[in-house]
């Protein structure tokens, strides 16, 4: 094996971008350059680890191992130096987190709150939806995920850490915004405002309704949570969200929890990666301060305090 360090760098570039020109403008190389590395390393190999159909660039079967294999090998090196970062008494180095829609609310909190304990990480925090989120974790894009309907057939390791209660909202305006205790069949009679196919709580309330026989009308299907509160707000139809999402326009009353008999439901936000992921002593530190209760339960609820005080 003659297989260098450096080529592995150039091909794990290129895997991740598709173009020769484009992975050598990141790595500071001129297109000859990456070309001439990435036959080095086929010859060394001596197996095609690219192949090129008219003008687009795709991985051979090898070449997708070998992109598999140097993903690994460049995250232990980066494991390394946190170790020894973590031996000489500090934690640092880049950690990548992700987090679906509903949970960006409390998120940023959370990792306010771990900079201060160790402000030498570098963050970085992609928010999506629940099928971003399992694509994702299938392509172990992220040091870890924090999301609430976990995937079924999916070998994870899942850390529960907050209560995830999932409301019904209304516009103030709306027939049912002033009553109590309010028959779950009630639903069907009124307009009904979905998130898109896919997301954790849209799945969450059909399983919980399919089980009592409850048939929604639903009259529009959005894109996301903000979507969803401006429709509601314009007295479209009523909706379930998570509260996280909903603190500050239940505060102003811009929006009314709806008083409905089985609610709210109670699921759980969970810190999720691979089983058989190595976790970075960044991600193992953001674990074991996450489940340290007395810090998670204020920063996740701190507006939930705000809105019961006004």
């Amino acid at each position: 094996m003659r297989t260098t360090l450096h080529q592995l760098k150039v091909f794990k570039q290129v895997a991740l971008v598709m173009n020769y020109t484009k992975a050598g403008e990141i790595l500071g190389l001129t297109q000859p350059a990456v070309s001439i590395q990435i036959k080095q390393l086929e010859n060394n190999l001596g197996i095609m680890l690219f192949e090129k159909i008219g003008k687009t660039l795709y991985l051979t079967p090898a070449g997708k191992e070998l992109r598999l294999f140097s993903d690994d090998i460049f995250s232990r090196f980066e494991n390394m130096d946190m170790k020894l970062s973590a031996l000489k008494g500090e934690l640092q180095g880049d950690f990548y987190l992700s987090a679906v829609t509903s949970a960006k609310y409390f998120t940023p909190h959370l990792l306010g709150a771990f900079h201060k304990k160790y402000p030498k990480v570098n963050f970085h925090l992609d928010i999506v939806n629940r099928e971003q989120i399992i694509q994702r974790l299938i392509d172990n894009k992220d040091d870890l995920v924090i999301m609430g309907l976990l995937p079924e057939k999916m070998p994870l390791a899942r850390y529960p850490f907050v209560d995830n209660p999932i409301v019904l909202i209304a516009s103030p305006e709306h027939p049912l915004a002033l009553q109590k205790n309010i028959p779950l069949e009630s639903l069907s009679e009124h307009a009904f405002l979905h998130r898109e196919k896919g997301s954790g709580t849209r799945k969450a309330l059909e399983e919980f309704l399919s089980g009592k026989g409850i048939t929604l009308q639903v009259n529009m299907t959005l894109g996301n949570s903000e979507t969803i509160k401006q429709a509601v707000m314009a007295d479209l139809g009523i909706s379930a969200v998570s509260r996280h999402s909903v603190i500050l326009e239940l505060a102003t009353n811009s929006l009314v929890e709806l008083d409905i008999i089985g609610f709210p439901l109670v699921k759980s936000w969970y810190i999720v990666h691979h089983e058989s992921k190595h976790l970075s002593p960044i991600a193992a530190a953001f674990i074991e301060f996450i489940l340290a209760q007395e810090n998670v339960d204020i920063l996740c609820n701190r507006f939930l305090a705000i809105n019961e005080k006004l």
